[in-house]
């Protein structure tokens, strides 16, 4: 026997499938899903109130149990093709007393939904869904609380279906709201049936839209249908007990794996979905089986180009660690799970990464500051703390750096500052006057004299300059980092590190006492974003929403967007007609830092839509750098080209953005306009240069 964690999140373990290991070494996929939806399983199932002072005399108890579930059916499109997706769950419990005198005076107890175990055709759907949305490791289950019914009358006990409306709470996560489910119901002296269905918006229960870009976009409204199977039973009877899955065969079959498709994963996804992983909470690939459980989904991601990560095209420049699959890799995943997903191995053969998928550095040094634990008071948290390198008394140069965020469940962003020895008591000041570790910062790092000389989001690799290049840091020169919290349910404690490759002397020495110094400059656009024509509401006011801003973030977020326009010689007028959900920008600017590009980083948020970079444009000279023509806030990736591309003095550089409304849902219409919070946008880029030798 060997235990089978399918992890929803780090650390917490939301089903504990037992997977009964024969002699048998093959398997295909139909008997794997089969193993591991009948197999040998025992997971937390449902346990409802019973009702209690149920009268033998004038009322029968009916218990909802096995044939029983309830299914969910969302419109989606998947990797491009529009259809419907559903999913369902027999983890269903409640009870049901019928008071055959006067049937309006029936009672239904409350009915508890188990939605860790909602299945659909698709495991990596089922486990996004439970991870990223239901969240149901920290909300297992849905409860319905039922407070009138009508349609009941004395012929309902005929055995004929008889229309019933009932009306009631459904409560998901935190959120409670009425629905009215409607349906028919039979009755007869052992058993009730009742199928019944109702439509609510996934976002009145803060549950969707679903939106992965490049992958899948949902409707909001979403039918749950419900199918109560109820049996008779005594009054005093116990109330129902958790769901169980009996055990199966394990029939042998076949299917070509280790020779063909492990070694693809193990070189290009298991490094990320392997056990300690960054995506292993997410999508577990530590095992042979693990893949064999989502073999159709890995060839749809691995198809549509949404994984590996690389969110660039082929239209720009050719840039280092690319991460697509090459066409040969595509066509073996593609045939394997296309002839079943088999196994030609023990499903819990472990796979081993061969490549660091993220890339790490040879540290010299890992640098902490202080621990610090915001507030879910304030969702968005941005706090910048010192973290000091090396002698700062000392010349220093730096290498390489890789932010190591300790908790990935609410570090959002951070950016990385080298901060003149001429601001160090501003520093102090800022960390003095404010409660707990650290200052509250908008715009790097808070203070004057800063660069901006890295920066990390999610699946950001480490930052590793060429040889004989670096960051130098002169006497008393620190780093300041911004960590972007966002807090949803829990604020911990959080001890993110720097890890730093240093230049030693030596090395210095030979290279007759001086690098190549790294220069990092901005190059923006403004982002304005104004309500569709379908949306209203106050904060649908520019003004409004500036004056909000100034509140929250201060006279620099306040005046980001109307400084960026002036810049680029936009008109607010240009935006305001783009009332279609709809809004493209673009900025000109002359390059400041020239040299040999090393480095390029675009920078959106979750209204992004696509985004591109081009040298000199409208010019013979026009080059298109990078082009991401499907916007994803997940994978925010920096991108070194192969190629030696030099800035010249005079060039220009273009940075266009488009976003795009629908890809967000909004609880409240807003005016979106450039700034730091989530629900704000940016059009946001970095260029990195050294000199040309």
């Amino acid at each position: 026997m060997r235990t089978v964690l399918s992890r929803l999140d780090t650390g917490r373990v939301a089903l504990l499938l037992l997977l009964a290991v024969g002699a048998a070494a093959f398997i295909t996929r139909d008997q794997w899903d089969w193993l591991l939806e009948d197999g040998s399983v025992q997971t937390e199932g449902v346990d409802a109130p019973t009702l209690a002072d149920v009268d033998d005399a004038t009322e029968r108890l009916y218990r909802i149990g096995e044939g029983s579930s309830v299914t969910y059916t969302v419109e989606e499109r998947l990797a491009g093709a529009s259809s419907s997706a559903s999913g369902t769950t027999p983890a269903i419990a409640g009870d049901i007393a019928l008071n055959t005198e006067d049937l309006t005076a029936s009672r239904i107890g409350t009915i508890v939904v188990n939605v860790e175990m909602f299945e659909s055709d698709s495991n990596l759907r089922d486990r996004r869904i439970r991870h990223d949305y239901l969240e149901s490791t920290h909300y297992p289950f849905a409860e319905f609380v039922p407070r009138s019914i009508d349609g009941l009358d004395s012929a309902a006990l005929d055995g004929a279906p008889h229309d019933i409306s009932i009306v009631g709470d459904l409560t998901v996560k935190e959120t409670t709201a009425e629905v009215v489910v409607d349906g028919t119901v039979t009755v007869d002296d052992e058993e009730l049936r009742a199928t019944v269905a109702t439509v609510v918006s996934m976002s009145a229960f803060d549950v969707g839209p679903i939106n992965i870009a490049g992958l899948v976009h949902t409707g909001d409204e979403v039918r749950l249908d419900f199918v109560l199977v109820a049996s008779r039973v005594a009054p005093d009877s116990a109330g129902s007990g958790p769901a169980e899955f009996v055990e199966g065969p394990l029939e042998p079959g076949g299917g070509a794996f280790a020779t063909t498709v492990q070694p693809i994963l193990e070189r290009n996804c298991v490094a990320c979905h392997g056990e300690n992983g960054p995506g292993f909470s997410t999508v577990a690939l530590a095992t042979a089986g693990d893949a064999a459980a989502i073999a159709d989904d890995i060839a749809l991601v691995t198809g549509a180009g949404y994984m590996p990560p690389w969110p660039a095209n082929d239209a720009g420049l050719e840039f280092a660690h690319d991460r697509r699959l090459s066409d040969a890799d595509l066509a073996a995943i593609r045939e394997w799970a296309g002839a079943g997903g088999g196994l030609d191995v023990a499903p819990d053969t472990v796979m081993r990464a061969d490549t660091a998928i993220l890339r790490e550095i040879d540290a010299d040094t890992t640098v902490q500051a202080e621990p610090y634990a915001g507030s879910t008071d304030a969702p968005d948290d941005y706090r910048c703390q010192v973290y000091e390198i090396g002698d700062p008394d000392e010349e220093r140069w730096i290498r390489g750096l890789q932010f190591i965020p300790d908790r990935t469940d609410v570090v959002h962003h951070a950016v990385m500052s080298h901060v003149r020895a001429d601001q160090r008591a501003n520093a102090e000041a800022a960390d003095a006057a404010d409660d707990g570790p650290g200052w509250t910062c908008f715009g790097m790092a808070g203070v004057g004299g800063s660069t901006q000389i890295a920066a990390w989001a999610p699946g950001a690799p480490a930052l590793e300059f060429p040889a004989g290049a670096g960051v130098r840091l002169a006497p008393g020169d620190f780093v300041v980092i911004q960590i972007h919290y966002h807090y949803d349910h829990e604020a911990p404690l959080d001890h993110s590190s720097l890890a730093v490759d240093l230049i030693d002397d030596a090395e210095l020495a030979a290279a007759g006492g001086t690098l190549d110094p790294v220069r990092t400059a901005l190059y923006l656009a403004p982002a304005e974003l104004p309500c569709s024509d379908e949306q209203d509401g106050p904060l649908c006011d520019r003004d409004t929403v500036l004056a909000q801003i100034l509140e929250d973030y201060g006279p620099f977020g306040f005046t980001i967007p109307d400084e960026l326009l002036a810049r680029c010689g936009r008109s607010l007028e240009s935006f305001m007609a783009d009332t279609d959900g709809v809004a493209t920008s673009t900025c000109d600017t002359r390059v400041s830092n020239p040299g040999r590009v090393i480095r390029l980083w675009p920078h959106m948020h979750e209204f992004g839509a696509s985004y591109r970079m081009i040298l000199n444009p409208g010019t013979e000279e026009e080059t298109l750098l990078v082009e991401i023509p499907t916007w994803s806030f997940e994978w925010q990736l920096d991108y070194a080209p192969l190629e030696d591309l030099v800035l010249e003095p005079g060039d220009v550089i273009r940075v266009e953005c488009t976003w795009d409304r629908s890809l967000v849902h909004e609880d409240e219409p807003r005016y979106v306009t450039w700034n730091v919070g989530t629900g704000d946008e940016m059009c946001y880029s970095t260029i990195s240069t050294i000199p040309v030798s």
